[in-house]
């Protein structure tokens, strides 16, 4: 093998080796990968709760494969604690950003325009504000951390720094959320909602990037050789 070869291989394998570990430390709030072990049952029953049009029995609340699947109209929103066994303890002490994936099953073409989401997390530090807000695809006022993927929306926000220093600390969790959606931006009279994960993570540190970059850069060069 040509040194070239061997050291873009070399450059390519430790980047990747970097961006695998950075994943790994993805962790889900409620202890599985989608949000389908939300029982629809239990969301009105306390500790849980289901707020303006959600509460309404006009609302329908169904558990998928991919997640909790939300047919209402209008805004709506729940608050869910999560049973002591899902309960993911202790968070990574590297955790600093909280990630939401839901897709709108309708309207469905296209995506909405402009959309309110809703979500905050409760730890040992207190709530998080809204780390959702509002946007849509394709407008000009969608937030730089919404990105779509045509009809799913994945969300991404810094925890506060409250947050941070109690997961820091190496005894912090998720111990319940609110999730909910403003559609009277829509002008439609109902939506068909899917929240599919809601995760903790780490965001790969400069260096670790930079060596992705390397990699990259090693890749066009042995290109440019050939």
């Amino acid at each position: 093998m040509k040194q070239h070869v061997k050291w873009f291989a070399t450059a390519l394998a430790v980047a990747s080796g970097l961006v695998m570990t950075g994943s790994a430390y993805s962790q889900a709030v409620t202890g599985t990968p989608y949000l389908s072990n939300l029982d629809p049952s239990t969301l009105n029953t306390a500790p849980n709760a289901l707020y303006s049009n959600w509460a309404l029995s006009a609302t329908t609340f169904t558990s998928t494969p991919t997640g909790l699947e939300v047919y209402s109209g209008g805004y709506g929103s729940l608050y869910y604690v999560i049973p002591g066994a899902n309960v993911q303890y202790p968070l990574n002490p590297l955790d600093t950003v909280a990630t939401l994936t839901l897709t709108f099953n309708s309207p469905s073409s296209p995506p909405p325009n402009w959309i309110g989401v809703q979500f905050l997390l409760q730890d040992n530090a207190g709530s998080t504000p809204n780390l959702g807000g509002y946007g849509g695809y394709g407008n000009v006022g969608n937030p730089s951390n919404w990105v779509w993927t045509g009809n799913q929306l994945a969300i991404t926000a810094d925890l506060p720094a409250a947050q941070i220093t109690a997961i820091q600390a190496g005894t912090d969790a998720i111990y319940s959320f609110n999730l909910g959606i403003d559609g009277s931006p829509l002008g439609a009279s109902t939506y068909d909602v899917t929240f599919n994960s809601l995760v903790i993570s780490s965001v790969p540190e400069p260096a670790s990037l930079a060596l992705v970059g390397l990699g990259a850069a090693g890749l066009l060069a042995f290109r440019r050789r050939k």
